[in-house]
């Protein structure tokens, strides 16, 4: 067993590309190019849950269950910052970099994403899909001097691992 320490900040790292003007390859944590990388990121969740179904008989003391469709997300918490929470305004190869996340959320654009867990050297595993961008809700206190955001993407269909 090797636990995967992300503590160097170069580890974990989500890249998303809107799918009107962009493919998978641009989010490939190695190759891809014009895929926006969203920084400051403090936590984050991969889920992969299937649903299931319950239900009892009369021969049985207990239920049972099958399962059913995925339930797939991937949630974070990030320090917003400007360009990419709000978008630069002057990006043609990533709408969700001129749009930002807010723009592309409000919008309901589909990205592609790719999330790194070891980096994206040699032999290091990511997994890939598609979803929107949705969960936004930036807050700051007197405690906090910065704006900080949940945000949640939905993911449309499968989740790919793949290794690099």
């Amino acid at each position: 067993m090797a636990v995967m320490n992300v503590t160097d900040g170069t580890k974990v790292v989500l890249t998303v590309m809107d799918v009107a003007t962009g493919g998978l390859a641009n989010v490939h944590p190695s190759t891809g190019t014009n895929g926006l990388v969203i920084p400051t990121i403090q936590d984050v969740t991969l889920n992969a849950t299937p649903s299931t179904v319950r239900y009892s008989t009369l021969d049985s003391s207990a239920s049972s269950a099958f399962t059913t469709v995925n339930e797939n997300s991937l949630s974070l918490n990030l320090l917003v910052d400007d360009d990419v929470f709000f978008g630069d305004g002057s990006n043609t190869t990533n709408m969700v970099a001129n749009l930002g996340l807010l723009g592309t959320s409000i919008a309901k654009d589909e990205v592609y994403f790719s999330l790194t867990f070891e980096g994206s050297g040699s032999g290091a595993n990511y997994v890939t899909g598609k979803g929107f961008i949705g969960g936004l809700a930036p807050t700051s206190s007197i405690d906090s001097a910065v704006f900080i955001s949940p945000l949640e993407l939905t993911i449309n269909g499968e989740i790919t691992k793949s290794t690099i």
